[in-house]
């Protein structure tokens, strides 16, 4: 039995399920602009806050299109990555989630474990309550 959920890949593997199927529902509409195919156009990521053997190389690109006619993107939302971020999105809604009860020790503690500054956590609070 796995003690952490973030350590067992089963979650990895449903999460990238979901991103694979909002993807395949945006490929199979093809071009919002023009109506043209769209092609395979994924976007390089190096997802931060986790163990990357545990995530797999397909952890390794954020699925993303282009279209054959006017070259538009057509990125799916993703339930892996929160927009441009370099740390993972569970990751984020975790520490945020966590923020609101930590104790000063057991901040800085997350904060050391998953490598952060005190800034990109401040970053994440600004970010996070834009969002709601």
């Amino acid at each position: 039995m796995c003690h952490s959920p973030l350590e067992d890949a089963r979650i990895w593997t449903v999460l990238l399920g979901m991103d694979q199927d909002a993807a395949e529902q945006v490929r199979c509409a093809g071009c919002a602009h023009c109506g043209g195919a769209l092609h395979v156009a994924n976007y390089p990521r190096k997802p931060r806050g986790v163990c990357r053997a545990l995530l797999g190389v397909a952890y390794e690109q954020r699925l993303s299109f282009c279209c054959t006619l006017c070259r538009r993107r057509a990125t799916p939302p993703s339930v892996r990555f929160l927009g441009r971020k370099a740390y993972l999105g569970i990751i984020i809604t975790l520490v945020m989630d966590l923020e609101h009860g930590l104790s000063p020790h057991r901040r800085r503690r997350l904060i050391d474990a998953l490598e952060l500054s005190a800034q990109t956590l401040h970053r994440w609070r600004i970010w996070w309550r834009q969002q709601i």
